[in-house]
């Protein structure tokens, strides 16, 4: 695989954009503030909303856009079902409240992935030469 060098700051900024979209997400599900201030809580409320979009804005393909801006909370959910969740023990619709839940965030951070991606198709199409009449 070659990388042109054009694309390598690009790929920096997609990486740290998920690495922030990550702790982001943790601190909003996990109701904890990384950093003091009374700010924080608004601060990380924007990040889970306008980072996702700048992934999608950072992604050439849609299909990329939509996996990346999505696998922040996937892996966090993988995580807390296999270390930390209780069992199931819970009745139907229980289930059915905390698979909707879920449902809802990997809708959202889906179309916001996908929003940037058309964000980057529209800023990056390429306009005809205007011909001299």
């Amino acid at each position: 695989m070659t990388l042109e060098r054009n694309n390598l700051p690009r790929l920096i900024t997609l990486v740290v954009a998920l690495l922030l979209e990550s702790v982001s997400l943790l601190s909003v599900i996990l109701n904890i503030a990384l950093f003091p201030g009374q700010i924080y809580a608004n601060v990380a409320s924007v990040a889970v909303f306008v980072l996702p979009s700048l992934v999608g804005l950072l992604s050439k393909r849609i299909e990329v856009a939509l996996v990346l801006s999505v696998l922040p909370f996937w892996v966090l959910a993988v995580v807390y079902l296999a270390g930390f969740a209780p069992l199931w023990n819970v009745d139907l619709v229980t289930i059915g409240v905390l698979v909707q839940r879920a449902a809802n965030t990997t809708l959202m951070l889906g179309l916001l992935g996908g929003f940037g991606w058309l964000v980057r198709r529209v800023a990056l199409r390429r306009r005809p030469a205007m011909s001299a009449a």
